[in-house]
């Protein structure tokens, strides 16, 4: 499970997991007890989306402060709980789309090993649709977008994207809420 805990120490919030049996009791080989969290550095971090790779890491992706506003956020943890250090720096990768609050909503694993995530991003104004991908180590992928980032934005208003699949042909379908300037539609897009 993954989520949000309160730090005491910095009066944020951290990435927290909770790793449970098969019975809902906590699995004391994980962690501390079962559980664990991770700082990113500032003040509220929070974890939103969690993927088990073939090895049995955990990624987990979210959003992370940056001091001012948020970032996208990743961390990998090994089986046992711990962040995985052959992962971005120290195990934990943050990107800044440059124009405030960015959050992570959805992530999944692409065959070739790639990461892919997705979620809202400010464009100074409001909110869109935005995309992230990252190499198997927590690169971004300059082939991807521009320089790994790739915005979606429907017009005037706040956009948010809540899903996405990657089809066959290798495009990506994204689905949300899009502003009409008045209230929210459905919004679709490909990329």
């Amino acid at each position: 499970a993954v989520g949000s805990a309160i730090n005491c120490s910095i009066g944020g919030f951290d990435f927290a997991l909770a790793k449970y049996e098969k019975n809902g009791t906590l699995d004391t080989t994980f962690g501390t007890q079962g559980r664990t969290t991770t700082h990113f550095g500032f003040g509220h971090d929070r974890g939103r989306a969690l993927a088990v790779l073939g090895d049995n890491k955990i990624l987990v992706a979210g959003s992370a402060s940056n001091g001012t506003d948020d970032d996208f956020a990743l961390a990998r943890y090994t089986a046992d709980g711990t962040l995985d250090t052959t992962f971005g720096t120290g195990g934990k990768v943050t990107t800044d789309f440059g124009y405030g609050y960015d959050a992570v909503s959805t992530l999944s694993l692409l065959g070739d090993g790639r990461i892919l995530v997705g979620g809202r991003v400010s464009n100074g104004t409001d909110n869109d649709f935005a995309l992230a991908r990252y190499s198997a180590a927590g690169v971004l992928d300059p082939t991807f977008g521009l320089e790994g980032k790739v915005l979606i934005d429907f017009g005037s208003g706040n956009d948010r994207l809540l899903a996405y699949e990657t089809l066959e042909n290798g495009k990506i379908l994204v689905a949300g809420a899009a502003s009409n300037g008045t209230d929210e539609d459905f919004g679709l897009a490909m990329w």
